[in-house]
């Protein structure tokens, strides 16, 4: 998909009367939102505007087992654990090791091939390393630069290419004409194989790579098959233990129609992103998101 189509589709998304109640802004902590526009789609609702990134609260400990195990000649720690999960946050109790327990959308859709709006963390305990791998297309990273970060002052300078930027993530409140810089957000499209020292706050999603996008005219539907791009693609996360244990698990990737869950209020949680329509749900135009979800594949 090219830059012009790309401008054409956020054009087509943000056509609709927008409020300025409609804009929100990320903020330091779980449930940050960023002041970009965004659509949903839904068959009755067509390209609904959404908001941003609602933070997955999940509650609990994880309560490791007692019974310590053998892997690669080493004693592992009951308590080593990882989990693909929203924001890099506490296991809930039922979570077993590997599991998927959620993805969160950044910005509902706006067409960014390069960039998919799905991101995962890796969540867990006792974690010194990890190595993130595809078979088809490209991964991406994003670590947050706060402040006090010596990255900061380069970020307010560096200049944008193909496969790394800085994005600028705004404080304030939504009716504030002049909103600060808060932070900013690193993306960088690292390739098929991403392998590095454990950090807590790194983000990953999927690259589609310039040459596999879509030359269809219709910008939505250009969008819909750069997604489908990444179809298919068997994922495998390694993660070192600071005991010296590894352990590994594999994933599939799988695109279509994701359900948006709301709470009692009607606000969509954006960091809740667990499953894809029903076919029941499709007949009732229930509003959707079209990415990617993971799902454990061993």
């Amino acid at each position: 998909m090219t830059d012009e189509k790309l401008d054409q589709l956020l054009k087509q998304a943000l056509a609709p009367e927008i409020e300025d109640n409609d804009i929100q802004v990320r903020r330091k902590e779980k449930g940050r939102m960023n002041k970009r526009k965004s659509f949903l789609s839904g068959l009755a609702a067509c390209a609904a505007l959404a908001l941003l990134v609602m933070g997955i609260f999940l509650g609990g400990i994880l309560k490791p087992g007692a019974v310590a195990e053998k892997a690669n000649d080493k004693t592992i720690n009951p308590g080593n654990i990882f989990a693909v999960t929203a924001y890099a946050e506490e296991l809930p109790e039922n979570a077993a090791s590997g599991d998927v327990v959620g993805l969160r959308l950044i910005q509902a859709g706006s067409g960014s091939s390069a960039y998919l709006d799905q991101r995962f963390a890796i969540s867990g305990q006792n974690i010194e390393s990890v190595r993130v791998t595809t078979d088809k297309c490209e991964l991406y990273t994003m670590v947050p630069v706060y402040r006090d970060d010596p990255e900061f002052e380069l970020a307010e300078t560096a200049e944008t290419d193909d496969r790394e930027f800085y994005e600028a993530i705004l404080d304030g409140e939504p009716e504030e004409e002049h909103l600060e810089v808060d932070h900013y957000e690193h993306l960088q499209i690292v390739g098929p194989n991403y392998e590095g020292a454990y950090n807590a706050e790194m983000c990953f999603g999927m690259s589609v790579p310039k040459e596999l996008w879509s030359n269809t005219d219709n910008p939505k539907q250009a969008f819909w098959e750069d997604v489908d791009q990444v179809n298919g693609a068997a994922l495998t996360i390694c993660v070192t233990f600071t005991d010296g244990s590894t352990e590994e698990h594999h994933y599939k990737v799988n695109t279509g129609k994701i359900y948006v869950p709301h709470d009692d209020d009607g606000t969509n949680q954006w960091g809740q992103l667990t499953r894809f329509l029903t076919p029941a749900e499709e007949n009732a135009a229930t509003p959707f998101i079209y990415g990617y979800l993971m799902e454990k594949d061993d």
